[in-house]
């Protein structure tokens, strides 16, 4: 099975902390701090098995995703949306 770099990018937010174009980077199971930018652990938690079968699914259509698509962070306050793909490794 191929691995894949898994990438929830912020394009909408109004989170003091997260900001638009910062990017949470999954390689396999674990997040590459290097390239990953404010790391929420609410958005985390909340997107983590989407971000997960992403990177693990051989077509992301078999559990019911495209190639891109959005994600939110469950805080209603701050509203971030994700936008996810993945990349080859």
């Amino acid at each position: 099975m191929p691995k894949y770099k898994v990438i929830a990018k912020a394009k909408d937010s109004r989170c003091p902390h997260v900001q638009v174009g910062d990017s949470i980077v999954i390689e396999g199971t674990m997040v590459n701090l290097e390239e990953s930018k404010n790391v929420c652990a609410v958005a985390l938690g909340a997107i983590q098995y989407s971000l997960f079968m992403m990177g693990k699914a051989n077509d992301p259509k078999d559990f019911g995703r495209d190639e891109v698509y959005t994600l939110q962070c469950p805080d209603p306050e701050t509203r971030v949306i994700f936008e996810v793909s993945r990349t080859l490794m």
